[in-house]
């Protein structure tokens, strides 16, 4: 039988089955729970659901015969597997996921361990993005921030200093907002947003990474789907901080395909005994 791999997460329901002898990737918003819901009680009649994130528990009331995956499990196995489709033979990294927060796991020879998380991710940016624009829509929210300036929301460094010598790179943050006012344009707050978050997530796993001897930052998550500005400034510290970025280009499914995976191995080992 057939395996969905189903990452029911707090603001994105990430899907991933197998179809005519490929992988297929979906992606719904909690607004549209509903539709999913009866989609996928059509399909689990011809296949079975292996689900994770946030919400599979609750999910897992409505499909009482579906197997509930561990969040971190899921997201490690995932990543795993996106390194291994492109080709990538990286063995030991730092693997950050953002999606409605942010966790920051080590991936090593020896399994996956959390270290550490924030609260700040795409939920952050959703909603406080929200409060500063009035827009709802996460892909006009990435728009916005895509054509803003944070320099002109934000206090950097080279604001501080003006004509001095500055003791780090002049572009850094000084503080966050501290120019920001009421004729401050949508696209400039969004855009100090996104660094804001990218700030913190990136200096999180910088500590992570020196306990850990590890230079290799994995990201993946949701909130990187379709955002650049968001993976620009994700990378903007690596003179400063030695790292290496990686964005596998299916990353927002890392979850959901840990799931399939994990489900049809599961199921492989059933059928064999």
């Amino acid at each position: 039988m057939s395996v969905v791999g189903v990452d029911a997460g707090g603001t994105l329901t990430k899907i991933v089955y197998k179809e005519n002898g490929r992988l297929h990737f979906k992606t719904f918003s909690s607004e549209q729970q509903e539709n999913v819901l009866q989609w996928l009680t059509l399909l689990a009649k011809h296949h079975k659901l292996y689900i994770t994130g946030g919400k599979a528990e609750k999910w897992g009331e409505t499909f009482p015969q579906a197997h509930i995956v561990g969040e971190f499990i899921a997201v490690c196995s995932g990543a795993k597997l996106l390194l291994k489709e492109e080709k990538s033979d990286l063995k030991q990294f730092i693997l950050i996921n953002i999606g409605t927060g942010t966790s920051i796991f080590k991936v090593d020879e020896n399994g996956c361990e959390r270290l550490l998380g924030s609260g700040l991710g795409g939920g952050t940016f959703m909603g406080l993005g929200g409060l500063l624009t009035g827009e709802s829509d996460y892909y006009e929210l990435v728009r916005l921030s895509k054509e803003g300036k944070r320099e002109l929301v934000d206090l950097s460094v080279r604001d501080v200093y003006e004509a001095m010598n500055s003791p780090v790179p002049e572009h850094l943050t000084a503080s966050n907002f501290a120019k920001g006012d009421s004729s401050s344009k949508k696209e400039d707050k969004l855009r100090a947003l996104t660094n804001m978050i990218a700030e913190t997530i990136i200096l999180l796993a910088s500590q992570a990474s020196q306990a850990h001897k590890l230079e290799h930052f994995v990201f993946i998550g949701s909130t990187l789907k379709s955002n650049p500005a968001l993976k620009e400034d994700l990378t903007q510290f690596q003179e400063l901080l030695s790292y290496t970025p990686i964005f596998p280009e299916k990353g927002a499914y890392a979850g959901s395909l840990g799931a399939f995976e994990i489900g049809r191995e599961a199921e492989h080992s059933q059928n064999r005994q």
